[in-house]
């Protein structure tokens, strides 16, 4: 008798433990704990300010333009003042750029006066060279004549001296004179030669002193101003830097402010708006989400399940769905499993099964989505799932690890 009790206890413990261990299969594939989701999303505000557009109500249909509310922050000094910074750059570097402007334009009109000055000194030039040439020529002339007497001069002491009438001094004395004479007329043929080189160079433009120089009045002011060009035109160059530089900034500093000051908060067309997360003309911040949208063409089935079912459970899996309120039985594809320690929750999910407890794992599931899904966006309705190649045995099996 002892031995019949023990054996129907033992049976007993054995068949509440076997109970114990599939009462979440049982759960999840006799009660309709799964629930139709969605993956979740948020539109969020793209800059800090305040909610001047009205919002969208849950449910609604978003439009082509994307556009679910706008955000406006009139109260951006420091951005307004680093516009009015760059700008007074601008202003600055333009006044630069006409600053050197005007003074090369001077330095162009002293430079034509130069050229002026430097034609009347040239001409001036060119006579004084005429005049000295004429002198010249005119100075070997009469030294011409001066050196023939003085050859007749020394030609009639020698015949005196050698009558023994003259002197050898008068002799030598009217020698002396004559080579003097020739001298002077090698130096005044030199000078010539020479200014005649300096007047056909000057017919080329090129000005030449009595003593090999430049004259001054061509080489200082010429070099001055060349000089004194150059320096405006690095001037000008550096004042066209810092204004391209300066519109730059300013332009960003533009685009700045108006991306500041103005924004969309913006979500894919044709997405349904799930929840409002902000109150109208609310203030948010840069990042925070306004709404939370889902795409109505892409359904999935949170199932919650045992642990030991997931090792059971492959990806691309089909699984049965039949949705609460209806007695079709649609085809499921199996798109992810995660275990009781890893679940995907309502932060990335428009809906969780309402089995979603502690210690349960879960199951994804992909389903093909009709039209009519699209129209009404089931999401949240409840659904009961079953894994046909799955079995009790299964579950048993896998629970005693067999």
């Amino acid at each position: 008798m002892r031995g019949k009790k023990l054996i129907l206890l033992t049976a007993v413990i054995f068949i509440g433990y076997c109970a114990w261990m599939i009462g979440p299969y049982l759960r999840s594939t006799l009660v309709r704990d799964s629930a139709v989701t969605s993956w979740s999303r948020h539109a969020v505000a793209d800059i800090d300010g305040r909610i001047v557009s009205e919002l969208p109500v849950t449910g609604q249909t978003i439009g082509d333009d994307g556009i679910v509310a706008r955000i406006e922050n009139p109260l951006l000094f420091t951005e307004k003042r680093s516009v009015e910074e760059m700008r007074e750059q601008v202003t600055q570097a333009g006044i630069g750029i006409k600053e050197a402007d005007e003074q090369l334009s001077d330095l162009r009109q002293l430079e034509r006066k130069r050229i002026i000055e430097r034609d009347r000194l040239a001409n001036v030039f060119h006579q004084s060279l005429e005049t000295e040439i004429t002198t010249l020529r005119d100075q070997i002339a009469v030294n011409t004549q001066r050196i023939t007497v003085l050859e007749r001069v020394v030609e009639r002491s020698r015949t005196l001296r050698d009558r023994g009438v003259g002197s050898n001094a008068d002799f030598d004395e009217a020698s002396l004179r004559l080579a003097d004479a020739r001298a002077k007329e090698a130096d005044l043929k030199s000078d010539l030669a020479f200014a005649l080189l300096r007047d056909k160079a000057s017919e080329a433009g090129v000005f030449i002193a009595a003593d090999g120089s430049t004259p001054d009045w061509l080489r200082y002011g010429e070099l001055e101003l060349d000089l004194r060009e150059q320096a405006l035109r690095h001037e000008r160059d550096r004042a066209n830097a810092r204004l391209t530089d300066a519109r730059r900034g300013l332009e960003l500093a533009r685009s700045n402010l108006d991306d500041l000051t103005s924004a969309p908060v913006r979500a894919p067309a044709g997405a349904l708006v799930f929840s409002v997360l902000v109150a109208p003309q609310a203030v948010v911040s840069a990042g925070q989400p306004v709404i939370e949208w889902i795409d109505c063409g892409i359904l999935l089935v949170d199932v919650p399940v045992a642990d030991a079912e997931i090792p059971l459970i492959s990806k691309g899996d089909i699984a049965e769905v039949i949705m609460e309120g209806e007695s079709e039985t649609r085809k499921a594809a199996v798109l992810l499993t995660r275990g009781s320690a890893a679940t995907i929750g309502r932060n990335d999910l428009a809906a969780t099964a309402k089995g979603r407890t502690g210690g349960v794992a879960q199951v994804l599931l992909e389903l093909d989505v009709s039209e009519s899904d699209r129209a009404r966006c089931p999401v949240g309705q409840s659904a009961y799932v079953r894994f046909p190649g799955i079995g009790l045995v299964d579950i048993l099996r896998a629970r005693l690890r067999l």
